[in-house]
């Protein structure tokens, strides 16, 4: 019961994203959806796989892949500075290696988590120095780009001391196990409130 509560959060996330899609034409913005439309798929698919006692694991494994070149082709569309895009380029293609790799070597695949999580921040920094240097920094807080890099943060930079915990150095205790997980979840609600906030209140990029 507990967890349906940030499952639901999720798709209420994504209805709110499908719904202002004629307020945000950019580029961009059809990624975000696909990212949340991917999350929401794989988390319902994980709920209907734990009804029937199946492992999910491997089906999440496959979301890795999309979920981390969704936010490259994200910031690859935000990112003006042919620099950038270069960075962002070379960057998701050393992950994709490493992430096909972890099929052959499995114990890669757990860094693969790691290995993302740090790959996409990096690309959330190459945004974010873009708009210190553009006008739209006098507006920030009406720039929804500005409230999903946020949001992206929040998540994906306090996951990587979670994934270097849980993977790198194996924590072995249930207590401290259930604490990470638990420290995620908040990081999800905080996560998904940031993107709602951003899409309803952020202004129409004029043309």
């Amino acid at each position: 019961m507990f967890n349906s509560y940030f499952y639901f959060l999720e798709v209420l996330t994504l209805l709110v994203a499908i719904f202002y899609i004629k307020k945000y034409k950019e580029s961009y913005y059809s990624y975000f959806v696909a990212y949340l439309s991917a999350l929401v798929f794989i988390e319902t698919l994980g709920v209907v796989l734990r009804q029937y006692g199946v492992l999910s694991a491997p089906y999440y494994n496959i979301y890795t892949f999309f979920e981390y070149n969704f936010i490259a082709i994200i910031y690859y569309k935000l990112t003006k500075e042919e620099k950038s895009h270069k960075l962002i380029f070379y960057l998701i293609g050393i992950f994709n290696v490493f992430y096909f790799t972890g099929f052959y070597y499995q114990d890669l695949q757990d860094y693969s988590y790691l290995l993302g999580a740090i790959t996409v921040c990096v690309f959330m920094i190459f945004y974010l120095k873009e708009l210190l240097k553009s006008d739209s920094i006098l507006i920030f807080q009406k720039h929804l780009p500005f409230w999903i890099t946020v949001a992206f943060l929040i998540y994906y930079l306090s996951t990587v001391p979670f994934y270097l915990v849980l993977y790198v150095l194996k924590i072995d205790t249930r207590e401290g196990s259930q604490s990470l997980f638990l420290v995620q979840k908040i990081l999800v609600v905080v996560t998904n409130l940031c993107y709602i906030y951003g899409l309803i209140c952020s202004s129409k990029k004029k043309n």
